[in-house]
């Protein structure tokens, strides 16, 4: 019988890790050259200019770019030139990684706006390379979400896509019938939820933390309604009460309560009573708004949640905050913690736990991530400036293969922050969610424990 060929020939990983030299990444690649290189566009990078023999890119014949908005930026349509302009020349002097290797792997080089003719209007095919000059490995582009400026610079500008006839294919979501092809380029349209991520039966959900800690939905949103069967099946919950009790008065719930969801609650109140009596390191996160995501996620989650934190929040602090009002808090490492790993391996739809799991993790390294057990995502405040893509690409984590599911954002009331320029400046974090849900044409829904 044959022996199947080794796993190192088939396939190998090239990561960045500051502890090993880059050297020892790229040695049993050259040893054992894999059919597929999954590579880090920094690594790579990195790499070829290290040593430009070290990885063959003259030999490739496919390269894959997934998460393409996130790896190549381009120029959005602001209505203000100067702000176009200046983030123009930001990318012409930072290209990064992704863009300088593609440019590498084509032949081309980056165009300065400057220097095409005002009066030429440009085309799509205006800067396509031409295979007749020599064969061009193919070149396949991903991403959930894809904003009109930039299909128009890699179709454009970017020199990657070939002006043959009949090679270029592109793949996107069934548009509904009801929906114009003429209003499908839109800046409207393309921000639309249910053309981009998420099942049909997610609903959204926003809570508002005051100063003093109350904990309200946001406004305008609507009542909670009955959610399909298929999604009652897909994400069980637990018995609840209608009204959310008082720290004080969940220490002392009777023993005859609700054995699952009694369990949680009493852990959290008691933890949370002895947190207010203990000093601690002063945290970044704000206790109120971690107090109502530990109480949201012991009264709705049934096994798998996780939390979303700004890509420079510290997770590790946001676990131990989590641990201490009761929640089973871990870091979301695919690669270093097993936790991770096995929730991205099991396929119960349907499981319950009798201490269910929170995930942490930050925007950067949640993007394309799929947990078949997640119902509940927690996003804390407004991620990315109120970036629409950014907040599809959390939602798209729950709602996969048809199943239901909740995105919850917690945020922090109207206050004041120091800008960087040390001057006080109000931040309305609900307005800002407001506008953003608006252009999605998602109306948020009560959570009903919440008044």
């Amino acid at each position: 019988m044959t022996r199947p060929p080794l796993l190192p020939s088939i396939v190998q990983i090239l990561v960045r890790d500051s502890s090993v030299p880059l050297g020892e990444h790229l040695a049993p690649i050259q040893q054992t050259p894999p059919h597929i290189l999954i590579a880090t566009p920094q690594a790579l990078f990195d790499a070829v200019e290290t040593d430009p023999d070290a990885v063959p890119l003259a030999h490739l014949s496919t390269v894959v770019v997934d998460e393409v908005d996130c790896l190549i930026e381009s120029v959005p349509k602001y209505p203000d030139k100067y702000a176009i302009k200046k983030l123009e020349r930001q990318i012409r002097r930072h290209p990064g990684p992704t863009r300088l290797l593609l440019n590498r792997i084509y032949s081309t080089k980056e165009i300065n706006p400057k220097d095409r003719p005002r009066w030429k209007t440009p085309r799509v095919d205006d800067r396509r390379r031409d295979d007749t000059l020599g064969k061009a490995p193919q070149l396949v582009m991903m991403s959930a979400t894809l904003r009109n400026h930039l299909k128009g610079y890699l179709l454009g500008d970017s020199g990657w896509f070939t002006k043959a006839t009949g090679n270029l294919v592109r793949i996107t979501g069934d548009p509904s019938s009801h929906h114009r092809k003429e209003v499908e380029g839109s800046a409207s349209f393309e921000d639309q939820a249910d053309m981009t991520v998420g099942g049909t039966d997610v609903q959204h959900h926003v809570l508002v933390v005051s100063e003093g800690g109350g904990i309200t939905n946001i406004e305008g949103a609507a009542n909670a309604i009955a959610v399909s069967e298929h999604s009652r099946l897909s994400t069980p919950s637990r018995e609840e009460p209608t009204e959310m009790p008082t720290p004080s008065e969940l220490a002392q719930a009777p023993a005859t309560a609700s054995e699952e969801a009694g369990k949680s609650l009493r852990v959290y109140a008691t933890t949370y009573l002895k947190l207010i009596h203990s000093p601690d390191d002063p945290s970044p996160f704000n206790p109120n708004s971690m107090e109502a995501i530990a109480a949201a996620f012991a009264l709705d989650v049934p096994s798998v949640g996780m939390l979303v934190l700004p890509s420079d929040a510290p997770v590790n602090r946001a676990v131990h905050d989590l641990r201490l009002l009761g929640v089973n808090a871990h870091p979301l490492d695919v690669v270093k913690d097993e936790n991770g790993r096995m929730h991205m391996m099991r396929r119960d739809f349907e499981s319950t736990s009798e201490d269910p799991t929170l995930l942490v993790s930050t925007l950067a390294s949640t993007r394309g991530l799929d947990l078949p057990e997640l119902s509940h995502v927690f996003i804390l405040g407004i991620l990315d400036g109120g970036a629409v893509d950014s907040y599809l690409h959390i939602a798209g984590r729950v709602g996969r293969f048809g199943r239901g599911g909740s995105v919850i954002s917690v945020l922090a009331d109207e206050h004041e922050v120091v800008r960087e320029d040390g001057k006080l400046s109000k931040r309305d974090e609900p307005r800002m969610m407001g506008t953003m849900l608006k252009k999605m044409g998602i109306r948020p829904v009560k959570l009903e424990h919440f008044a």
